[in-house]
């Protein structure tokens, strides 16, 4: 199949962004023609193969004001790119590529699907604009205005839409009264051979090697979760004081800001908890397996790709049972999934399988079946071109 992924950008480290460059890979080397458009890809991060073509319409970023100001020039740009394909499937991920897709030449390509890993929360998750700081509650109030309808037009116009978990599916069917598919995206296996790699993670960071590493990363917004993850911490510190909090990855400085407050108030010393910040991609298996569990208190998260990332690698996984996290973590078996906000109910879990050597043990050989058997790159990515192949030439799913 000619495949053309659309995107908004592709220089920030995130799990639509992931997805996009794994799976254009995978396709490819399956034999797939692949096309990814978008307004600029940071190619020292996203790696693709040297048979897919990468079209940089350019122009400002979402972030930058004069992209909004300047939008009926990026939808020209874009269409600029879209109106000359020749493809079978045009896939569109989050707004307003959705809506460029939805402007372009139907006669350039046979469907246009919307793959959607979240509705756009600035127009559609009171949550998100709810606990927003106050000039992002001003943006989201003046964009809504002149581009939500545009988000619902481009949805709308899909010939079909794919959601990345059941919580988004059930969002997609309230917001813009579609049905959907259901696909699962997968992580790649590796198994992590130490004698190739001198990396050891409690030497790099100075750590005694019987503290407790509690591992966290994806502060990217005010949803994932930076407040009650401290909150934690300081609840765990009271059962098991030789604990370590290691916070990876890129952290939005709202929610740096957060946590150096939070950790004042709570009095937690500084050298308990470690800002290590962008992780290398061949380092982050390793910050998994050698962390003794996963902290995720994301908030309404669509589907959430850090869990299986930690459970891969045998490490059991806390986090809310509300949003995907729950269709991926096995409660009582791979981790636990806690009711939001019950901050002790979570220390208290984390604490328990700390102390619980066996049950430790357990929760790490189930995580790693759990994820060979459900998640592998090989199933999802055949699940995902059963599901392309059936929707390109309408047969039943």
């Amino acid at each position: 199949m000619k495949i053309c992924f659309v995107t908004t950008h592709l220089i920030k480290i995130g799990g639509a962004n992931k997805f996009l460059t794994d799976y254009a890979n995978y396709l490819s080397d399956r034999g797939h023609y692949i096309t990814v458009i978008a307004q600029k890809i940071d190619q020292k991060i996203f790696k693709f193969k040297d048979k897919i073509v990468l079209f940089e319409v350019g122009g400002p970023l979402p972030s930058n004001l004069f992209y909004w100001l300047n939008f009926p020039n990026i939808k020209k740009r874009y269409l600029k790119y879209l109106n000359k394909l020749n493809c079978d499937l045009l896939i569109s991920m989050l707004f307003p590529s959705n809506y460029f897709c939805s402007k372009a030449n139907k006669n350039k390509f046979g469907k246009y699907i919307y793959y959607c890993f979240e509705p756009y929360r600035l127009f559609h998750d009171e949550n998100y604009i709810k606990y927003a700081p106050f000039i992002l509650k001003i943006f989201s109030w003046i964009s809504s205005l002149f581009f939500k309808k545009l988000d619902i037009e481009g949805v709308k116009s899909a010939d079909d839409i794919i959601c990345i978990s059941n919580f988004i599916r059930k969002n997609v069917k309230n917001i813009y009264n579609r049905e959907s598919y259901l696909h699962y995206i997968g992580v790649e296996i590796k198994r992590i051979k130490k004698k190739q790699s001198n990396f050891n993670l409690r030497e790099t960071l100075n750590l005694n090697p019987n503290s407790p590493i509690l591992f966290s990363l994806g502060y990217s917004h005010h949803l994932k979760g930076a407040k009650e993850l401290i909150n934690i911490f300081h609840k765990i510190l009271f059962e098991e004081p030789e604990s370590v909090l290691l916070i990876g990855g890129w952290i939005k400085k709202e929610n740096k800001k957060v946590i150096e407050k939070s950790m004042g108030r709570l009095k937690i010393p500084k050298h308990k908890i470690i800002f290590y910040g962008y992780i290398e991609n061949n380092l982050l298996d390793y910050f998994y397996s050698e962390s003794t569990l996963t902290l995720y208190p994301a908030i309404d998260e669509p589907f959430g790709l850090i869990p299986l990332e930690s459970m891969k690698n045998g490490t059991p996984v806390i986090a809310f049972r509300e949003g995907g996290p729950s269709e991926t973590i096995l409660e009582g078996r791979t981790g636990y999934l806690i009711k939001f906000n019950d901050l002790g109910d979570f220390a208290g879990k984390a604490s328990m399988l700390i102390r619980n050597k066996k049950l430790y043990e357990e929760f790490s050989n189930n995580a790693i079946k759990h994820v060979e058997k459900n998640f592998t790159y090989d199933k999802c990515i055949s699940d995902f071109e059963l599901i392309l192949e059936k929707l390109l030439f309408k047969k039943n799913l």
